[in-house]
C-alpha cells in the first residue's frame, strides 16, 4: 500500500472521529481533530491519481467519497448547534 492511501486511510478516519465529535456536542474535541486534520491535508500531494499506482484509484476514490459524506453530515450538525447558538444568545428585543 502506497504512503498516499495511507495517509487517506488516516484521514479518513480523522474525518470519522470529527463527525463523532460533531453527534456527541464534543465541540473542543472536533476542533483539535480538524486541525490534525487540515495539517495531514497540507502534507497531500495536489495531483493525488499522479502519485498513486492505479491498482490504488479505486480505493482512493471510496475513501475520497466517504469523506465528502461525513463532511457533510459533520458541517450539518455544526450549522445546527450554530443556529441554536445565535437563537440563545440573541439579545432581547429591546422595549419600548
Amino acid at each position: 500500500m502506497s504512503r498516499v492511501l495511507l495517509d487517506l486511510e488516516r484521514f479518513q478516519s480523522l474525518s470519522e472521529a470529527m463527525a463523532c465529535a460533531a453527534e456527541a456536542q464534543e465541540w473542543a474535541e472536533l476542533a483539535r481533530t480538524e486541525l490534525e486534520r487540515s495539517t495531514l491535508l497540507a502534507t497531500l500531494p495536489n495531483d493525488l491519481a499522479a502519485k498513486l499506482p492505479t491498482a490504488e484509484h479505486a480505493q482512493c476514490r471510496a475513501i475520497l467519497d466517504r469523506c465528502q459524506l461525513l463532511n457533510q453530515q459533520t458541517q450539518k450538525l455544526v450549522d445546527e448547534r450554530q443556529k441554536a447558538l445565535r437563537i440563545l444568545l440573541r439579545e432581547p428585543d429591546p422595549v419600548s
